[in-house]
């Protein structure tokens, strides 16, 4: 079984559960409600008539996230809703593998151009980013993400928003967040 550790800076990136009950909220629609009424609310959201969706909009926002993830974490730069998401996944592994053979299944509106990464605490790896589109061929959503492949797992790190200057923004965040994850075998 793996673990993690990271830091994040909460001006940036407010958690989301995995599951529930947590130790605060029994259910989604509890953690909702909670985070509407304490957390800092961005235009237009702060106003009726959208404060009075804002639960439903943060459960949307939750729907939209991996279930298989090992961790969320919310963009909030103005405040709730999300601008935007990062998700970790990590799979134990066996063996080597090529992280760049990894990237080439993905589909892209636009060039993609992997490039050399560092992180302390995974090692080398690469990142990428991509537009990926809609159905009907339109841009959807703008995704940055890291691959590495420490001993033990292949960690993805992968941040997404519809709004590809709001991904750009996330950038050096992003980055921050995940030079400082760590993965332990238990």
């Amino acid at each position: 079984m793996l673990s993690y550790s990271l830091d994040y800076e909460s001006k940036w990136w407010l958690p989301v559960p995995a599951e529930f009950p947590t130790d605060t909220d029994a259910d989604l629609p509890a953690w909702t409600r909670r985070v509407a009424a304490t957390t800092p609310t961005s235009a237009p959201w702060d106003a009726e008539p959208w404060a009075g969706q804002l639960a439903r909009q943060l459960e949307q926002q939750y729907a939209e996230l991996d279930p298989g993830r090992m961790v969320a974490l919310w963009y909030c730069p103005y405040g709730v809703p999300a601008a935007g998401y990062v998700q970790m996944f990590a799979l134990p592994r066996d063996g080597e593998v090529d992280l760049m053979a990894e990237l080439a299944g993905l589909q892209s509106m636009v060039a993609m151009r992997p490039m050399a990464v560092h992180a302390n605490g995974l090692g080398d790896g690469v990142g990428y980013s991509r537009i990926i589109g809609d159905r009907d061929g339109n841009a959807a959503v703008a995704e940055l993400g890291y691959l590495f492949a420490p001993e033990q797992a292949t960690v993805a790190v992968i941040a997404r928003s519809g709004d590809a200057e709001m991904l750009g923004m996330m950038a050096p965040e992003l980055w921050e967040l995940v030079d400082t994850v760590r993965l332990e075998a238990r």
